[in-house]
């Protein structure tokens, strides 16, 4: 298989052991190239033997049905379709359940996030430690609805304790999103058996012809309308994903926000605004434990243009510092009350006397909101 064909030069390779299956040291190629092969992996080695250069498809770059806006305006290009399934867009963490073989063509289950091989936890997020405390009794289920759908499935992980930009009332949850078969085609929640899996919130499902435009355009205001700004983040709904049937095709997913939510992804005329980089930054956190100019780059090549990006190098410098920053406080924040050994859903105040000895009293509220977004 050539890689450079497949993956074009936005790939890299990987050698790392299965947290899964640790008796296993995995090794291949994970593609970056924002299309159908986002994430993708091409595993060829297992404990050191071909495998025969296994492609997994993973969870695609999900797009707007639009193109780059210009001077505020946008040209829409969605096909001729017969079907369209809306589905509400949740903020946390992707996650895709896959299998690969070793040599002997033994069947490993496993998972991963958007640009990892494997799920893993890092400093500043126990990725692996949240998905096991989900779904450990889980596995059975989750291989039965691989199995009776032949397809990887595309998880997201979200609530108070995983929070990105919208904040939820549950503290931790996951959903089932969509299935991804061996060939690359997408399947709605709706094409799949989901046995007792909790599965994404179904909105809407017409099957006669309907204006996809105006319609698009209304649902991004009234999701906006219910919009509530909470501190940094917002309370709500993230938006939604459209899963477009085309007359001729395979199944095509686009995704739509309500206004505030797409703004701080891309500012007037596709500009990079500060919210969209911070936004970035935080995502990255779910790859790496310490960011760089060019890696969180590289993720932003996703929305925007190189040149944007090479023209705000010093505002990519900045937003790493201050989420940095912010990670490592919630870090500090999340130590100093685990050490008091107090439940702050038992004893608030004995909880938040003791942290007031060391946190100033205009960083107590922060605080607060910290330690109740990981309270269970």
């Amino acid at each position: 298989m050539d890689i450079k064909t497949l993956f074009g030069n936005d790939y890299e390779e990987f050698n790392e052991v299965d947290p899964f299956n640790p008796q296993n040291r995995v090794e291949g190629f994970i593609s970056r190239k924002p299309n159908e092969f986002y994430g993708a992996l091409v595993i060829t080695k297992v404990n050191g033997k071909e495998v025969g250069d296994q492609l997994i498809y993973c969870t695609p770059k999900i797009h707007y049905p639009f193109d780059s806006m210009q001077n505020g305006s946008r040209k829409y290009k969605f096909p001729p379709i017969y079907a369209v399934e809306i589905y509400e867009k949740l903020d946390g963490t992707n996650v895709l359940s896959y299998f690969y073989k070793d040599a002997e063509g033994i069947e490993y289950l496993t998972f991963k996030t958007r640009l990892r091989p494997f799920l893993s936890s890092g400093r500043f997020g126990d990725f692996l430690g949240m998905w096991k405390e989900l779904t450990q009794e889980k596995y059975d289920e989750i291989k039965f609805v691989m199995g009776v759908n032949q397809c990887n499935v595309s998880f997201e992980v979200y609530g108070s304790r995983n929070t990105h930009l919208i904040v939820y009332d549950k503290s931790l949850a996951y959903a089932v999103i969509f299935g991804v078969k061996n060939d690359g085609i997408i399947l709605s929640p709706n094409q799949m058996e989901t046995g007792e899996l909790p599965v994404v919130e179904q909105w809407s499902y017409f099957r006669n012809e309907i204006e996809l435009v105006k319609f698009y355009e209304e649902q991004q205001r009234d999701i906006d309308k219910e919009l509530e700004k909470v501190d940094e983040y917002y309370k709500g709904e993230e938006g939604t994903v459209w899963y477009l049937h085309p007359i001729n095709g395979k199944c095509l997913q686009v995704k739509c926000k309500p206004e505030t939510i797409e703004a701080i992804h891309f500012a007037q005329g596709l500009y990079l605004s500060k919210n969209n980089v911070i936004a970035t930054c935080w995502n990255g956190f779910e790859n790496v434990d310490a960011l760089t100019v060019e890696y969180v780059s590289q993720l932003l090549l996703e929305e925007f243009e190189q040149h944007e990006i090479d023209n705000n190098k010093e505002l990519i410098a900045k937003c790493i510092e201050f989420v940095t920053k912010e990670a490592v406080f919630k870090n500090e924040v999340i130590i100093d009350y685990r050490k008091i050994g107090i439940n702050i859903l038992k004893d608030k105040k004995a909880v938040m006397n003791t942290l007031s000895t060391k946190y100033p009293k205009v960083q107590m509220g922060k605080v607060y909101a910290i330690i109740m977004s990981i309270a269970k």
